[in-house]
């Protein structure tokens, strides 16, 4: 009996909400194309070991939020602990901070660009030549940067990713352009005492306005990820620089009024307006009048920065705590490094050389196991990861890793998940409880359990808590609550599931998806 996906009219498809949760695709921002240069003359990229960086003596510093691997000097490393720590502690002050709990930021700082060149993402076979770059996961959040790159701005790319992160609850709410422009409005951040400055003027997008002609503001609003404004090189410039200054403008411009009603710009795209039809009702005024309006802005040339004042002194020193690395712990992070941007084969050098190295340890097993399910081999993975638990892993990441796999598993080729058999069950529920344990904040294994007990058709009480808690700490997972909705209906609370259902239907990003709720959605009375 096939009891997850046992709704009316509803299509089986355990395998692709599952695979939701984990995905997280790397995407090299347009708006920071002065930061990328591509090689266009030189032989393939070799893989191999780096043997360079496993000559170096790595150590981990941990602060509160972030993670830092680095062989570099401990004053740029107590530098760089600081500035991260203090954006994450203005934006929690102003934003709440259930705002920014997420898995742990994982930091991978190089001395150099030459050190960083062998564990950048690699475009037509080739390493980008990039200072830094943020890399979303379920799991866990990747910035991988160097401390002296030739753009001395490489931290703003790290803020603008980072900043995608912390307004992940707006993500399925706002348009493009204001998610970007958002990002590139905070990606200026600077911190002194209780003041916090963002929004300073970015001259390579003022110079991009300056030299081409800006689009439609009806046209801007428009784009999405599918649109050649936002995939055509050629294009991209004009589509991030009138984003960031369109944000700028109506967040902090020189017209009070349009300041003070902009506020009512998100309540409005949550009540189901379009992007134009809300900016029309927030502003009270047409579309045209606000272009023009617009344009004087960007004639005068007058951008002033948003000053903020927080509760409490940024400028404190977050305690840190260091240590060095066992050779096994730098090829394993070094490797976790090249999977998390999809070079899955380079990393299973790094994860394989684990084994050599220590064979008792559980991070070559947990490494391989991660890199087959990359791979989606299911079985393979388990396996894998079976003997990682064994060796006592202490990673919430291979609990959560091993219990998803063996669902993916169970669902077979068709994606169909039937009902769990009780020693399965509680052998996936002792160990997403596990990594809960150690690691609180951590979406995944919420979602995992709820979808274990919604399977034994038991708990349904258990199965809404750890839904909505999935929720809590990610909200833009629309797949999420797709499932509380079957909750909803299995606890014959049909207002519930009905009021999630319609917003799916409406405004899921994803076809399927929407295409599955409205079908649901058409079955329940």
């Amino acid at each position: 009996m096939d009891v997850i996906l046992e709704s009316p009219g509803l299509v089986k498809m355990f395998n692709w909400v599952m695979m939701y949760a984990v995905q997280a695709k790397l995407k090299l921002y347009p708006a920071l194309v002065a930061l990328v240069f591509f090689f266009g003359c030189m032989v393939s990229f070799a893989a191999g070991v780096d043997v360079a960086a496993l000559q170096k003596r790595w150590y981990l510093t941990r602060s509160a939020h972030f993670n830092i691997f680095t062989y570099a000097g401990a004053s740029e490393v107590q530098n760089l602990s600081t500035r991260l720590e203090q954006y994450h502690d203005a934006y929690t002050m102003l934003a709440g901070a259930q705002s920014a709990d997420s898995p742990p930021i994982i930091v991978m700082a190089f001395p150099d660009h030459d050190a960083l060149k062998p564990f950048l993402p690699l475009y037509q076979g080739q390493p980008a030549n990039l200072a830094g770059f943020f890399k979303r996961g379920a799991d866990e959040n990747l910035i991988v940067m160097c401390f002296n790159g030739a753009n001395p701005s490489a931290l703003d790319v790290i803020f603008h990713e980072y900043s995608h992160l912390l307004f992940r609850k707006h993500q399925n709410i706002w348009p493009l352009w204001l998610g970007e422009g958002m990002a590139e409005l905070y990606s200026t951040f600077e911190a002194s005492g209780r003041s916090v400055q963002i929004g300073k003027p970015i001259p390579h997008h003022i110079a991009t306005l300056s030299k081409n002609a800006i689009m439609h503001l009806s046209d801007l609003m428009a784009v999405t990820h599918d649109s050649p404004d936002y995939n055509e090189s050629e294009r991209q410039g004009v589509f991030y620089a009138e984003s960031w200054m369109l944000t700028h403008y109506l967040v902090n411009g020189d017209n009070p009024a349009i300041k003070a009603r902009f506020h009512q710009y998100t309540p409005l795209l949550q009540s189901g307006e379009s992007p134009i039809q809300a900016m029309t009702n927030a502003l009270k005024m047409p579309i045209a009048t606000l272009e023009e309006l617009f344009k004087k802005y960007l004639a005068r040339g007058d951008f002033q920065p948003v000053n903020m004042v927080v509760p409490v002194s940024l400028n404190v020193q977050h305690p840190v705590a260091s240590r060095f690395l066992a050779p096994v712990e730098t090829e394993f992070w070094l490797g976790n490094e090249l999977l998390r941007i999809d070079r899955a084969e380079d990393a299973q050098i790094y994860f394989k050389r684990c084994l050599k190295t220590a064979p008792n340890s559980p991070l070559g097993y947990e490494g391989l196991g991660l890199a087959a399910a990359n791979k989606d081999q299911h079985e393979e993975s388990v396996r894998f990861l079976k003997q990682a638990l064994e060796r006592n892993s202490s990673s919430f990441v291979a609990h959560t890793a091993y219990a998803q796999q063996k669902l993916l598993a169970e669902s077979g080729s068709s994606g169909t998940l039937r009902r769990i058999d009780n020693a399965l069950a509680d052998d996936l529920v002792d160990e997403l409880t596990k990594s809960i344990n150690m690691r609180p904040d951590y979406a995944l294994p919420h979602q995992l359990l709820g979808i274990v007990q919604l399977s034994r058709g038991q708990n349904l009480d258990e199965a809404e808590k750890h839904f909505q808690r999935a929720l809590e700490l990610q909200p833009e997972n629309q797949a999420c609550e797709f499932y509380l909705a079957q909750v909803r209906y299995r606890r014959r609370n049909n207002a519930g599931a009905k009021e999630l259902l319609a917003d799916l239907a409406a405004h899921a990003k994803d076809p399927e998806l929407r295409k599955q709720s409205a079908e649901l959605l058409s079955g329940l009375k």
